[in-house]
């Protein structure tokens, strides 16, 4: 069901007692100046002696007599009547019937930075002209501003944050419109709605308004909105629709980018991407590799791409694809690798994806316990920059002369060893269960094998358990603060723990008695926990991340004067957490994030960790605009900014001065 904007016809009166004072005043004079007008009759007379006679009669005449009908009376107090009603300003509302409670919700997604404005400008530019034109319509302006509604500012793209609660200031309102800034985020529009609906439901009004006086809610957007589709109208609440942007508009953007190491050549990779049209007409474009910023290579022969097509059951335009590889590339650990089209359209943000790559070894690693040759030897494998072996004795004699020993490393691996403290740091523990924690051990379990896996796990990541057999284990019980990642019948197989400073895998059997440190899986997922206790149990710095997500990770031990830059421009605040963690962001455009700080080594050693950022193409690369917002129950047809209120009152005084017009060619008329 399609609803139609809401065109209730309301009048609002902004001087109603100075235009019944000048109908008071003039109305009844001009009635009494036709009651007490002598009544003459045209007499022909044959000599001028008679005029005595004449005057003698008129002297004589009655002071009030019978009111007639008199064309020239009607239109004079009609011209009257319309200057009366000019003087009290009357105001039309077109589109609110009665509302005094509006919120103004302004798209900043990443389809609004498409540059199809009139002026060549964003589509958020232009939304906030119109939302600020709005204000200044609803707030009616100057002399003969009306009554004006409640105004609230709520800026959405995958979060909506509520710039100014209800206000009567149009100031307040316009200021935060101004402050609004682009993202490439995705859009839902959703908790914004329920922001409102919130506010609404808080503020105090009249008893005779909060009854009668509907909510509104005013978008303004390219209806490119994601989870309309569970957005339903309350009763009392009306919804308009401004479109924004050209309903013809194309674009080809970057959908993903990865990059994998050739085994053979451990510093060259092959670099995939996956580029997507919305246009609904064929396209071609080149593709460019770019390494830190430095242009590498370029597709030899421009990558085609089909035209959009339209899913005939659904009505749904699904995009067309291709995939392209760069292969043997040369890329230093750590770099930014970025893909991007050449290809001009109206979407700048989505024509790169950017990809960390990932890193060489580099990490410093602490083996405690018996230090068996396999362990070793998959350790070694991995290329750390630092690798210390200790017996349990030593290693406790070490923490205890200084707790914040093992923040020195990046990762201890205790071997069938549990040390006495265990505060802080980043352990991989295999077998013996851990001190002072809330895994409890409660004892042995044999012949296990796993039950429950979870796949999606980052420690999990090309880990097959499909054969694995232990013939026995400790048997533990998980705490509030621990994750289960691998589960059998008789307890958990592999858990994770973060309490603070202290980040956790327990394995809770020892590989070497079973056949798991033979299997590729065994070194995968020895990587895996290495990688992701090293990053503190947050996601590693390669991931490219999607706008509004929070880079995480840790700082190196000793590592001073963090600093951030952005390519975007966008300040990105950081937060250090205890233990070396930090949390950068969100970042809400797209490009590069880098974390930059100076080592703990004499001289300092500059250091840096590099984030990248895509923009979702699928999500918002669809930029032709949308002439309805489809609800969950209704669709809301588009409709053009106008103002909320029309004064009257020149109209008034404009049907006036012809009314005089009319009554004086009667007068003409009648000479």
């Amino acid at each position: 069901m399609t609803v139609a904007p809401p065109t209730v016809l309301a009048i609002d009166w902004i001087a109603p007692v100075a235009g019944a004072v000048i109908a008071a005043s003039t109305l009844p004079p001009l009635l009494a100046l036709y009651f007490l007008r002598l009544r003459r009759s045209r007499r022909v007379v044959a000599a001028t002696m008679h005029w005595r006679r004449a005057a003698e009669d008129v002297r004589a005449n009655a002071p009030f007599q019978r009111l007639r009908f008199s064309l020239l009376l009607l239109l004079q107090c009609l011209a009257l009547a319309l200057v009366a009603l000019a003087i009290a300003q009357p105001q039309v509302d077109l589109g609110l019937g009665g509302a005094r409670k509006i919120a103004l919700f302004i798209d900043r997604s990443g389809s609004m930075g498409a540059l199809d404005a009139a002026d060549g400008s964003t589509r958020l530019a232009e939304a906030k002209r119109q939302a600020i034109d709005r204000v200044r319509g609803l707030h009616g302006g100057g002399l003969f501003a009306g009554p004006a509604p409640s105004i609230m500012v709520i800026a959405f793209a995958s979060e909506a944050a509520v710039l100014c609660p209800f206000t009567d200031s149009a100031a307040q309102a316009i200021a935060a419109i101004e402050s609004i800034e682009a993202t490439d985020e995705s859009t839902a529009i959703g908790g914004g709605i329920e922001f409102a609906r919130s506010f609404a439901a808080s503020g105090r009004e009249d008893a005779a308004t909060s009854g009668s006086a509907p909510a509104v809610w005013e978008v303004f957007s390219d209806g490119r909105i994601g989870d309309l589709g569970g957005v339903a109208l309350r009763d009392g609440e009306d919804l308009i629709f401004h479109q924004i942007g050209s309903s013809e508009s194309k674009n080809a953007g970057v959908g993903a980018i990865a990059v994998s190491r050739m085994p053979e050549s451990p510093t060259e990779v092959r670099v995939f991407a996956r580029i997507v049209s919305w246009g609904k007409v064929e396209t071609t474009t080149d593709l460019e590799l770019r390494v830190d910023g430095r242009l590498l290579a370029v597709t030899p022969s421009p990558v085609e791409l089909a035209a959009a097509t339209e899913d005939a059951a659904t009505g749904t335009l699904i995009p067309a694809q291709t995939q392209a590889v760069f292969p043997g590339v040369q890329v230093p650990s750590g770099a930014v690798v970025e893909v991007r089209v050449t290809a001009d359209d109206l979407l700048p943000a989505d024509n790169a994806a950017r990809v960390v790559a990932p890193r060489i070894g580099g990490l410093k690693i602490a083996l405690v316990g018996r230090g068996s040759f396999v362990l070793r030897s998959v350790v070694m494998g991995l290329s750390p920059a630092a690798f210390e072996s200790f017996t349990l004795e030593t290693w406790d004699k070490r923490v205890a002369a200084d707790p914040s020993s093992p923040d020195a490393f990046d990762v201890v691996i205790l071997e069938q060893v549990a040390p006495q403290s265990m505060a802080r740091g980043r352990y991989l523990m295999f077998g013996a269960a851990p001190v002072g924690t809330s895994i409890v051990p409660f004892g042995t379990k044999e012949q296990v094998v796993p039950r429950s896996i979870r796949s999606e796990h980052p420690l999990m990541q090309y880990v097959n358990l499909d054969d694995l057999f232990v013939a026995s284990m400790t048997a533990v019980a998980p705490g509030s603060d621990s994750d289960v990642v691998v589960e059998a019948s008789e307890g958990p197989m592999v858990l994770t723990l973060s309490r603070g400073p202290l980040t956790m895998v327990y394995v809770s059997f020892d590989p070497l008695e079973t056949e798991w440190p033979f299997q590729r899986s065994f070194v995968n997922f020895t990587a895996n926990a290495l990688a992701w206790l090293a990053a503190g149990g947050l996601p590693a710095a390669e991931e490219p991340l999607l706008p509004g997500a929070v880079a995480a990770g840790r700082l190196p031990a000793g590592a001073q004067s963090p600093i951030v830059r952005v390519s975007s421009g966008m300040a990105a605040p950081l937060a250090l957490l205890e233990g070396g963690r930090f949390a950068l962001g969100p970042l809400r455009r797209a490009g590069t994030a880098t974390l930059a700080w100076q080592g703990a080594s004499q001289p300092a050693t500059p250091a840096s960790l590099s984030f990248a950022v895509n923009m979702d193409c699928q999500a918002e690369g669809r930029i032709d605009a949308a002439d309805q917002l489809r609800l969950a129950s209704s669709s809301i047809a588009a409709q053009p900014s106008r103002s909320a209120s029309q004064s009257a009152w020149p109209w008034l005084l404009l049907a006036a001065a012809l009314v005089l017009l009319l009554e004086w060619w009667v007068w003409l008329r009648r000479m």
